[in-house]
C-alpha cells in the first residue's frame, strides 16, 4: 500500500475488506506525483506487487501523470475509485470484478 499521512484509517479498513486486501507492505509518503509513481515502481520490482492499494490517486490523476501509466503496467492498482486494471491508463473499475473476468 502507498499511502499519504492523512489519508482516513475507516476508509482504508473500507477497501481492505472490499477488496479482500492482505497488505504487506505499507509506505507512508507525502511526496509529489512523480516520485511518489517511483516509489510504487521500485516497491512492485522489488517485492513483485502484483496488486497494489494507493487509496488517494484518481483516475485523472492516472491518466495525466505519465509516470503512474508506467505503474499500471507493472501491477493491477485499488484506488477509492475502483479498480484499474494492469495495462489500463486509469479507467477504473468500480466493485470486485473487472469486465475481463479476472477478480481483483
Amino acid at each position: 500500500m502507498l499511502r499519504r499521512t492523512e489519508y482516513d484509517g475507516p476508509e482504508l479498513e473500507r477497501l481492505i475488506r472490499t477488496h479482500s486486501l492482505e497488505i504487506v507492505y505499507t509506505v507512508v509518503t507525502d511526496t509529489g506525483s512523480q516520485l511518489g509513481a517511483l516509489i510504487a515502481i521500485q516497491h512492485v520490482l522489488e517485492h513483485g506487487v502484483e496488486v497494489m492499494a494507493i487509496p488517494h490517486l484518481t483516475p485523472e490523476e492516472i491518466r495525466r501523470e505519465q509516470p503512474w501509466h508506467a505503474v499500471t503496467a507493472l501491477a493491477e492498482l485499488v484506488t477509492a475509485a475502483g479498480v484499474v486494471p494492469r495495462g489500463s491508463y486509469g479507467v477504473p473499475y468500480p466493485g470486485r470484478d473487472c469486465p475481463d473476468g479476472v477478480p481483483t
